[in-house]
């Protein structure tokens, strides 16, 4: 292969990468792999700020009110609490000033897109296994 066949292939790997990973959304994701804005977290959980800036969060079936403080400058808190819904949720972040949606990690990863897509200012965590 020479040098500009492998250019273009790998060119055209990136841009498919992109468009399956978005900049700001959530892209390919199974039990223990997630892709966010094109960067993969494998097995961590994520912490999303409503600015879309990513973190790892400590991997915990709990998600303490403390946790998620600094989060809450959001419209709308997604809670992605495993794909078997083995996490658990403080009860006081129920009753912050946000709307906060708890749901299985895959449909919490939809509604953070579709959210996006809205121009919506929503903040996330993410566990990423059970």
């Amino acid at each position: 292969m020479d040098v500009k066949n492998l250019f273009i292939l790998i060119f055209v790997l990136v841009l498919i990468w992109i468009l399956l990973n978005p900049i700001g959304r959530f892209g390919l994701h199974f039990f223990g792999f997630t892709v966010y804005s094109g960067i993969p977290f494998p097995y961590v959980d994520l912490k999303i700020y409503s600015s879309g800036v990513p973190s790892i969060r400590e991997k915990s079936h709990f998600i303490s009110y403390e946790e998620v403080e600094d989060l809450l400058d959001a419209e709308i808190l997604i809670m992605g609490i495993g794909y078997d819904r083995i996490c658990r949720v403080d009860k006081r972040i129920l009753n912050s000033s946000v709307e906060v949606k708890i749901l299985d990690t895959e449909n919490a990863i939809k509604e953070f897109n579709r959210l996006r897509n809205e121009k919506r200012k929503v903040a996330a965590i993410i566990h990423s296994t059970c």
